[in-house]
C-alpha cells in the first residue's frame, strides 16, 4: 500500500483475525443470564459489545472510508457509539441481571452474531482487495482507517475483561480446555535498576505506521534513574503494605 510500505495486506488480515477470535472467545466466556446485564452501570449492556466491535470496523473502513452499501442500516446506527449510554439511541439496556432474551429493544444474540459474521466477511474483502490507502481522504490517509479499527477492538477486549469481573461467577462459564492453576509459588520479586536518560512519549507523524491523534506530538524529557519491580504487585504484598500502615506512614 502506497504510504505504508512496511505493512502487508496479509499482515492487516491476520491482524484482524486474532482480534476478532480473543473477542469471541471473551464473548463465549459469558453466558446467557448476563447478556442484556450491565455489569458496570456506565457502561452499556453487554449485547451492545458483542456488535460494537464488528459495526465499528465495518462503519469506519468499509462504509464510510470506502463508500459501500449498509448491511443493516438499524444495527449499524444502534452499534455505533462505545461511550455515553444515555446518549446513543435510547437502547440502555436492563439492569437486571435474569435477562433471558431481547431486552429494551435489543436483538437476539444469534441476530447479533449473523450481523457480525457478515461484517467480518466485508471487512477482511476490504483489507484483502479494496485500495485502503488514498492521501488526501479523511479516513484512508495512510490506511487509517483500517489501522484505527484493529487498535479499536484490541483497546475494548481490556475494557470487556474489567466488566466480566463485575459478573456473578454463575453467569460466566469456562473456556473450552481450561486447567484450573495449580497454585505454585508467585515468581520471585527483584528489583530493576533503570539508568537516566532521555524519555520520549507520544510520536512524530512520520515516525510510525499508524498513532492516535492524542499520541502526538512527541515530547521528551530527562528522567533521573530509578529502581522498579520486575512483576506486578500481587495481593499478598500489597496486603502487607496495608497491614504495615502504609495508608497511615507517608514513607
Amino acid at each position: 500500500m502506497r504510504g505504508v510500505p512496511s505493512v502487508s495486506r496479509e499482515i492487516l488480515v491476520d491482524w484482524y483475525l486474532r482480534n476478532r477470535a480473543r473477542s469471541n472467545t471473551l464473548f463465549d466466556l459469558v453466558n446467557d443470564k448476563s447478556y442484556y446485564s450491565r455489569p458496570i452501570a456506565l457502561r452499556h449492556p453487554i449485547v451492545f459489545y458483542e456488535g460494537h466491535l464488528p459495526a465499528f470496523s465495518f462503519n469506519t473502513l468499509v462504509k464510510r472510508g470506502l463508500g459501500r452499501p449498509s448491511i443493516d442500516p438499524a444495527l449499524e446506527a444502534l452499534f455505533a457509539r462505545g461511550i455515553d449510554p444515555h446518549e446513543s439511541s435510547g437502547h440502555v439496556g436492563n439492569d437486571a441481571t435474569h435477562a433471558r432474551g431481547p431486552r429494551a429493544g435489543w436483538p437476539t444474540r444469534d441476530a447479533v452474531r449473523r450481523f457480525a459474521e457478515e461484517a467480518d466477511r466485508q471487512v477482511l474483502d476490504a483489507l484483502r482487495h479494496a485500495d485502503l490507502d488514498q492521501p488526501g481522504h479523511p479516513l484512508l490517509d495512510r490506511a487509517e482507517a483500517a489501522f484505527a479499527m484493529l487498535e479499536h477492538e484490541a483497546m475494548h477486549q481490556e475494557t470487556l475483561l474489567y466488566m466480566w469481573h463485575r459478573l456473578p461467577l454463575n453467569h460466566k462459564q469456562r473456556p473450552a480446555g481450561y486447567i484450573v492453576p495449580d497454585g505454585s509459588a508467585v515468581p520471585r520479586q527483584e528489583w530493576i535498576r533503570v539508568p537516566a536518560g532521555r524519555a520520549t512519549l507520544g510520536l512524530d507523524r512520520g515516525a510510525l505506521v499508524f498513532g492516535w491523534d492524542n499520541e502526538q506530538p512527541a515530547a521528551s524529557a530527562w528522567v533521573d534513574g530509578f529502581d522498579i519491580d520486575r512483576h506486578n504487585v500481587t495481593n499478598a504484598a500489597f496486603l502487607e503494605f496495608v497491614d504495615a500502615g502504609g495508608y497511615r506512614d507517608a514513607r
